[in-house]
């Protein structure tokens, strides 16, 4: 057996391997990925120097059974060089294969047409890298989520099924077909009209599947996040619920308490002592007894809470709010946007040192025909904006930061825009809400 016959099909190998790397871009890398790499790049060499030469010679069926082994192997090393799942590698390497089949069915098409010199040593890795930047600009970062593709069972399936049946069916039998077809002796007009008519249908076909996948997983973010919102806004209901009968009970208990502990402030014999007691817990009391009317009972609710928790840590709490201005809101709706921004607000100013100013201003007002919502807060470091909205500092980048997102969806529901700016160690949120004629 002749082992150098193999390294004609390597070149194969090298495409294939650099076709599914502009997939793996974007995805979470495992540890010395460009070594990992290197070590594909042998492995796929020995393939072609000892396993492509062995099928050559013993079946006519080589090019069905020399893809299928480059394109299971090309999974496992997806999976070797990347830290994702089984079925993303599956799906990783089928675009990589439908990629390179795109660029390889337009090469041999123009070859035919006598467009550019069949195997010419620039035009031809020349056109690769053209179809390979443009599909990685295009598809690459936009199919992918967090560093994962999130592959189902059933997606990778149907991955395969289509993979398996554009290169098979498309490819290899019609091209096969259309060999018979041109007879040994020449190439008509006609047979390179259909040869190439073939080659255009596959590309299509290839085309149509990248283009579907990326409608599909766009779609499917929105419902995730759709249905994320709607979470935040059940657990923002409960938690009003909640804050609503618990802030009602403290308010009576400390009404109460405040009236019997004045009462006995001034009973004759109590001792300097007991009157420095007494005027400690009346120091308290006033503390949790700050009910806030605002005109609005959900807003109410957060501004007390949130004012009683940066009373107890030490920020600055200021609050200036109209809050019969938000009557037009649903009391969950309105409850979900101001948790949301409060919560953002305190976790950023308990970020900052002991000796930065710690501080939130909440302000409600009318300007024009709009409600304006404005949050200031101190914050440390640096803030990233990306698409307008604040890039998440938490780690696990794929289940955070919905926050923002549900306060710009809570905003532009009742028609609303949001602007955030963060300069000097302030940043302000603006909500800005249209209000009805009535209002």
């Amino acid at each position: 057996m002749n082992w150098l016959a193999g390294l004609s099909s390597y070149s194969y190998c090298v495409e294939m391997l650099m076709s599914a790397v502009i997939f793996m871009v974007y995805l979470n890398k495992r540890r010395n990925f460009f070594f990992r790499l290197a070590c594909s790049a042998g492995i796929l060499f020995l393939c072609a120097i000892f396993i492509s030469p062995f099928f050559q010679e013993i079946t006519n069926w080589y090019n069905w059974f020399w893809f299928c082994i480059v394109y299971g192997v090309l999974i496992l090393l997806c999976y070797l060089c990347c830290e994702i799942s089984f079925y993303d590698a599956i799906y990783c390497a089928s675009l990589g294969y439908l990629t390179q089949h795109i660029a390889s069915d337009l090469y041999i098409m123009l070859v035919y047409q006598g467009s550019i010199p069949e195997w010419n040593e620039i035009l031809y890795p020349a056109l690769y890298v053209i179809v390979y930047v443009l599909i990685f600009l295009i598809f690459s970062r936009r199919l992918q989520e967090g560093g994962q593709y999130g592959t189902t069972r059933a997606n990778a399936v149907v991955t395969v099924v289509v993979t398996l049946g554009i290169v098979l069916g498309l490819s290899l039998l019609v091209k096969g077909t259309t060999a018979e077809m041109s007879g040994a002796e020449n190439v008509t007009e006609e047979y390179v009209r259909l040869f190439c008519l073939t080659q255009v249908y596959a590309i299509g076909i290839c085309l149509i599947f990248l283009v579907t996948q990326l409608l599909h997983r766009n779609e499917m973010r929105a419902v995730r996040r759709l249905n994320q919102n709607q979470r935040v806004w059940e657990q923002r209901r409960l938690q009003y619920e909640l804050s609503r009968e618990n802030i009602d009970l403290m308010n009576r208990k400390c009404h109460d308490m405040k009236h019997q502990i004045a009462a006995l402030a001034q009973t004759k014999d109590s001792s300097s002592r007991e009157r420095d007691f007494v005027s400690n817990v009346q120091e308290m009391i006033e503390i949790y007894d700050s009910d806030i009317h605002t005109g609005n009972d959900a807003l109410d609710t957060i501004l007390m809470e949130k004012g009683l928790y940066c009373r107890l840590h030490g920020i600055e709490w200021t609050c200036v709010a109209d809050g019969g201005l938000l009557s037009f809101m649903d009391l969950v709706d309105l409850y979900t946007i101001m948790g949301n921004v409060l919560d953002n607000a305190t976790e950023a100013v308990e970020k900052c040192a002991p000796e930065v100013w710690r501080f939130i201003n909440v302000r409600i007002w009318k300007r024009d025909l709009f409600a304006v919502v404005q949050i200031e807060n101190s914050y440390t470091g640096t803030i990233e904006f990306e698409n307008g909205l604040p890039k998440t500092s938490k780690e696990n980048k794929e289940f955070h930061g919905f926050g923002m997102r549900s306060i710009k969806a809570m905003a532009e529901k009742y028609g609303g825009t949001i602007h955030m700016n963060g300069e000097k160690g302030v940043f302000t949120l603006t909500i800005l809400l249209p209000l009805s004629e009535e209002i």
